[in-house]
């Protein structure tokens, strides 16, 4: 249970910092207004994997689908804020990616989401093998 909150707030934190650090603390705010009910449900359903992953981990059980969904997950929360990277990202020669991200930010975390639940579904499932 420790794990998966610490892991739930270590990916806020990531989106926050990465956020802050591409567009400002105030940009942050507003974003994180705009987006929460997208972005607390995809830390929480990470949390929640993280700590699954802790009980197969120690019933020594495998770990694909939780390093999947949870490359997921944080790959959605950083799309929420590199779009916003657009004074740099041209100068490097990826501009599509920035407008591909902002134009698609939250179908790719409710894209996340969903991801999070298969995952989460399947871990409960292979936990509930091990307890039988």
């Amino acid at each position: 249970m420790k794990t998966g909150v610490l892991a739930t707030v270590a990916l806020l934190a990531l989106y926050a910092v990465t956020m802050t650090i591409f567009s400002g603390w105030n940009a942050t705010e507003q974003q994180f207004r705009s987006l929460w009910y997208l972005m607390v449900p995809l830390a929480v359903g990470f949390g929640t994997q993280v700590g699954l992953y802790a009980k197969m981990k120690a019933a020594h059980r495998s770990k694909p689908m939780m390093a999947t969904s949870g490359t997921t997950s944080a790959t959605s929360m950083l799309a929420c804020c590199a779009h916003h990277a657009t004074n740099v990202l041209p100068f490097l020669g990826i501009s599509g990616i920035s407008l591909f991200l902002s134009r698609f930010q939250a179908p790719l975390l409710a894209g996340s989401i969903a991801i999070n639940v298969i995952g989460i579904a399947v871990m409960l499932k292979h936990l509930k093998k091990i307890s039988l």
